[in-house]
């Protein structure tokens, strides 16, 4: 069970109370991050998350470092995934088949928002 409390003390902005430090909301993105880019960070960190996971269970690497960036726009979510390792279309496709199944914060979205996942390799 997740849980948190929010509070808010003026007009389009919130603080939360949960399970570590506060986040702090604010209605527009000039002042701070907004609802909307909260859940552009929660999706983003979970695809990343998942990826670590795969290559943890199924390539035994402990370490994976990674950067993903997401953009939203029109009920279209593209993240890009940077990474060290080169993919294949196969391993691309099992890698986005994995993340669909486990990414608990893509499945809680409307079956008519969608993800488009890329991959790009980041050289050392």
């Amino acid at each position: 069970m997740y849980q948190t409390e929010i509070r808010g003390d003026y007009l389009y902005h919130t603080r939360s109370k949960g399970y570590g430090a506060g986040v702090e909301l604010f209605g527009v993105t000039d002042d701070g991050e907004t609802p909307m880019s909260l859940l552009n960070i929660a999706l983003a960190s979970c695809v990343t998350m998942c990826i670590q996971s795969y290559f943890k269970i199924y390539e035994k690497v402990d370490e994976l470092p990674l950067k993903t960036e997401s953009h939203y726009d029109d009920r279209v979510f593209t993240l890009t995934v940077h990474m060290g390792e080169q993919l294949n279309q196969v391993q691309q496709n099992q890698l986005i088949a994995f993340i669909k199944k486990k990414c608990r914060v893509s499945n809680l979205l409307a079956p008519d928002v969608a993800i488009k996942i890329g991959f790009k390799t980041v050289l050392h």
